[in-house]
């Protein structure tokens, strides 16, 4: 056995570092709008009840700065969108948090489904930190805070039922908006 493993690697290929300009290419293609959240369009199909080609719009649109909203809070923005038929009476849409905010105290007015797409979050009182790909579900008249991660911006796909009541800002919900 001993004699078989130099045979062996004596036959195994080196490995070559891809061109820079393959690795560039690449990195490029992901980093596109309708590409750079690819790996969680299963999830987000799930959250908004929409297809493929919708979610590429939807990142299309988000890529544009003038599509965002200023949300109520502090440090906040909002993209609305239109859900599919399963999630037609929710607020959907995406939410924007700068690097190391916090999201005040809220109550949830009816069930809340978040999936984080990039940065992360602290949920308190739990403490659990939720990253990209986590799915964080909270019940009808649960409620918490949560602090964005400090190394980025953090970005959330959303589905509200019947919005959320914010200490110190009142009940928001799609209406309100």
């Amino acid at each position: 056995m001993k004699e078989l493993l130099p045979a062996l690697v004596e036959h195994v290929p080196v490995a070559k570092t891809a061109p820079a300009a393959l690795r560039e290419r690449l990195m490029a293609s992901i980093a596109t709008p309708p590409l750079r959240f690819a790996p969680l369009y299963g999830a987000l199909s799930e959250l908004f009840d929409l297809g493929d080609e919708a979610l590429r719009a939807l990142f299309v649109r988000a890529a544009a700065p003038g599509s965002w909203t200023a949300a109520p809070v502090p440090d906040a923005w909002l993209l609305h969108l239109e859900g599919g038929p399963r999630v037609a009476g929710a607020d959907n849409g995406l939410v924007k948090l700068r690097a190391g905010a916090r999201f005040p105290q809220h109550l949830h007015l009816g069930s809340e489904r978040v999936l984080v797409l990039d940065g992360s979050y602290r949920d308190e009182p739990s403490g659990r930190i939720y990253r990209a790909g986590d799915l964080h579900e909270m019940a009808e008249g649960s409620s918490h805070t949560y602090v964005a991660g400090a190394e980025r911006e953090l970005l959330l796909a959303v589905s509200v039922v019947r919005g959320v009541d914010v200490e110190g800002y009142g009940t928001l919900s799609p209406a309100s908006v």
